[in-house]
């Protein structure tokens, strides 16, 4: 490994892109046809975190090809690469282009930095949050109490005509996760659980109502599991009139369901991933489907709730007839949405080992682990009748028309009714702020404070 600078030059980047509309979407693979609504996330959370708390490095997010290499030929110390398991191909070739010109060593980091193949693409893997093993470079740390949140934007718009109904002010709170589903990553790769400190998501809550953002899209995995924290970013979000996605466990929403409402909840998205109890045990997903359906009952009769369930197909227990008979128990819930996606084993999750020792994986590549590929030797269903079938669940749990109605009538609409006149305002004008915001700009805060290293640390 090269010996770098005292000051070295770093650059983080995620990926690039293939086509200008290449971004994950948070919403757009929940249906087939049109409307089509989408949520395109064009920023890299990891790496703002990153920036905001190491001011020294700089970072490019989703580049074309040509912008990535121009970019190189800056001349950097260090290249460093957030991305996905289905993006290390792209990975691969860019970490040849940095070579090529020259950089001295190349990073890895995010979920895909998991897979066996990574060391030998890059110089130095990272797994967890990069904060402080960033800032050591630079002579100092960066605790867990003292992470600095980011600002940072993603639309709903409404295809096609890419048209904007409102600004989501992304946020991500706390790492970790306490429960162990055996096809989750997460603890894996977040081995500490710890929350971020509450005075520096206030500035952002603070920021986001300042440039006329009404919703909050918190990407935190389990709202709930750290009962004293939900209390108080909860009661931030109602003091500062946000309404707000939150993602969790049924259990977690049967307990605070009416006082999250009341704090301004209005987009609860849960893991359902099957109306069948053996399937949900033997992913080890600690839930009852009587509990799916409490969740389902008492979410629906919230005026103005907009309810997401999250749904697998493809468990080793189930044919294709098993399958569509579990989600017609779910589909009579009816929730108002439902991502879809087929059961993939990850490397370090339990589910890899399973599915690997019992059936044997058979596709190793990577741009088919976007969980709506079969890469595994199912049982029961081959790889071209897992496309069929995952066509055909989501059909029947997600018309377009309908989703666009349920989130005009109760995401938009229904947040309007009762309110106060100046509060009526601000929900009314958010749409038009959402045409003013540029997404892909980065802003950062002023950066607080450095922690510097010890002597006994040094650099690593």
């Amino acid at each position: 490994m090269a010996v770098l600078s005292s000051n070295p030059r770093v650059l983080l980047t995620t990926k690039f892109r293939r086509s200008a509309g290449d971004y994950l979407d948070f919403l757009g693979g929940s249906t087939r046809g049109l409307p089509k609504l989408s949520v395109p996330c064009r920023v890299s959370p990891g790496l703002r975190f990153i920036k905001q708390n190491v001011p020294e490095v700089e970072i490019l997010e989703f580049p074309r090809w040509h912008e990535y290499v121009a970019k190189l030929k800056e001349g950097w110390d260090v290249v460093g690469f957030s991305f996905y398991q289905y993006e290390i191909n792209e990975i691969e070739r860019m970490a040849e282009e940095a070579r090529r010109q020259g950089v001295a060593e190349t990073w890895a980091g995010n979920f895909g930095a998991l897979d066996e193949k990574v060391p030998r693409i890059v110089d130095r893997v990272f797994l967890g949050p990069g904060e402080d093993e960033v800032a050591q470079l630079f002579g100092y740390r960066v605790r867990d109490d003292d992470i600095e949140h980011p600002a940072m934007t993603a639309h709903l718009t409404l295809h096609p005509g890419s048209i904007r109904h409102f600004t989501l002010g992304l946020l991500y709170t706390q790492r970790g996760c306490p429960f162990k589903c055996a096809f989750c990553q997460t603890p894996a790769f977040d081995k500490r659980r710890f929350t971020l400190n509450l005075e520096s998501v206030e500035r952002v809550l603070r920021h986001y109502r300042k440039i006329g953002i009404k919703y909050l899209f918190p990407l935190d995995e389990i709202l709930g599991a750290d009962p004293r924290f939900a209390d108080e970013l909860t009661r931030l979000f109602a003091r500062y009139d946000f309404h707000w996605w939150a993602q969790t466990r049924t259990s977690f929403f049967l307990r605070y369901l009416d006082e999250w409402y009341e704090r301004g909840l209005r987009i609860p998205a849960v893991g359902v991933e099957s109306m069948s109890q053996d399937s949900l045990d033997s992913i080890d997903k600690r839930q009852d489907v009587e509990d799916i359906v409490e969740f389902a009952r008492r979410t629906k009769e919230k005026a103005g709730m907009f309810r997401f369930a999250f749904y697998l197909i493809g468990y080793p227990n189930m044919t294709a007839e098993d399958t569509l008979e579990d989600a017609a128990r779910l589909r009579r819930l009816e929730f108002d949405t439902c991502g879809v996606c087929v059961i993939t084993p990850f490397p370090h999750t339990p589910l890899w080992e399973e599915l690997e020792g019992r059936y044997g994986i058979f596709d190793r590549d990577y741009r088919h682990y976007k969980l709506k590929h079969l890469v595994w030797n199912h049982p029961h269903i081959s790889p071209g009748e897992m496309q069929t079938l995952l066509t055909t669940v989501i059909n029947s749990l997600n018309k377009p028309l309908d989703i666009y109605g349920k989130v005009f009538g109760k995401v938009l609409w229904g947040g309007l009714r009762g309110r106060r006149p100046a509060a009526l305002w601000r929900d009314l004008k958010s749409p038009l702020a959402s045409l003013l915001i540029n997404d892909r700009k980065q802003f950062f805060f002023p950066k607080s404070v450095n922690f510097p290293l010890k002597a006994s640390e040094g650099r690593p």
